[in-house]
């Protein structure tokens, strides 16, 4: 039986403090930072204990994915992890699994909706390594957040606060992506949206009970997709009389920088300084759902491939 190779790509996090200098390096395409933005990003990460847990989350959600093949499929997929900015890297993992003799490779990145910025690029990354290796097939997975467990991972954390009450708002957040990608008729905002009108459909939110705020935007002139979150929470206390805001980061699949910092010190500090309280859903994580989605991405991807 042919084997087939899984690669989980994702962006990574520092391991530890003193990885941040190469980590941000990479990021800023081999350009090392200013000071002053090294220590910036160093506080954010210190201010949640000193490392992100994504790493560890990651290498669960590998396991997992690992766990349900093999279950389904005993001896016929085998996962592997490659990072875009931190060891291992994309390219490296691709070269360790031709080296053990595999002729087909399923591109699968952790993040569930179609983008130029997050999954065009990480296969292009993976593409250009394979281009010095002729005849290994290559099954590109694009976005996967129509997956149903997806949407029920989501709808069911909301439908446990159903009926809300009149002065509690939803506010389902993504990665803020710059104006100008979105022109040039990236996919990423229309899935977005799609997604979370399938999410409040499931969970039974109305139109007027939930808001669609972007977070995370990153440091350029260029106008990024607004409202800002912040903003949008802030605003919702102050103006519309509400009094609790519940955080759902539809953008995410695991606790990192942007949750843990952005959402957990950021915005709850925000929030509490203009009147209101913040109740965060819990991310995806290694969650046997999670884990459901991405194994019917890849079996997707094979039957198409066929």
């Amino acid at each position: 039986m042919e084997k087939i190779a899984v690669l989980l790509m994702a962006y990574g996090t520092p391991y530890k403090i003193e990885d941040i200098w190469d980590y941000y390096t990479r990021i800023r395409q081999g350009h090392k930072p200013p000071q002053k933005l090294y220590d910036q990003l160093a506080a954010r990460y210190k201010a949640i204990g000193g490392t992100s847990p994504l790493a560890k989350i990651t290498k669960d959600q590998a396991d997992g994915l690992q766990a349900q093949l093999d279950q389904k499929f005993p001896g016929k997929f085998e996962v592997f992890i490659g990072l875009k900015y931190i060891s291992p890297l994309i390219a490296k993992t691709i070269d360790q699994i031709v080296e053990a003799g595999f002729k087909k490779i399923i591109g699968l990145p952790l993040a569930p909706y179609g983008s130029e910025f997050a999954t065009t690029s990480y296969h292009r990354v993976a593409l250009r390594e394979l281009s010095n290796y002729p005849g290994i097939s290559y099954y590109q997975i694009n976005s996967w957040w129509n997956q149903p467990a997806f949407i029920e991972f989501w709808s069911e954390q909301l439908k446990r606060l159903v009926p809300l009450t009149t002065d509690t708002e939803v506010i389902f957040s993504a990665h803020s992506l710059p104006l100008k990608v979105i022109k040039n008729g990236d996919t990423y905002e229309k899935e977005v949206r799609g997604c979370i009108k399938a999410i409040a459909k499931a969970a039974g939110l109305t139109s007027a009970q939930y808001t669609i705020a972007w977070q995370s935007a990153g440091r350029t002139p260029d106008p990024w997709l607004e409202p800002d979150l912040m903003t949008t929470a802030q605003s919702l206390i102050k103006h519309n009389n509400i009094n609790q805001i519940i955080s759902c980061s539809v953008g995410f699949i695991a606790d990192n920088l942007e949750i843990l910092y952005d959402i957990d010190l950021e915005l709850k500090k925000a929030v509490a300084i203009a009147g209101g309280k913040l109740k965060r859903l819990q991310l995806p994580n290694a969650d046997p759902l999670l884990i459901t989605s991405l194994v019917k991405s890849v079996l997707n991807a094979i039957q198409q491939g066929n």
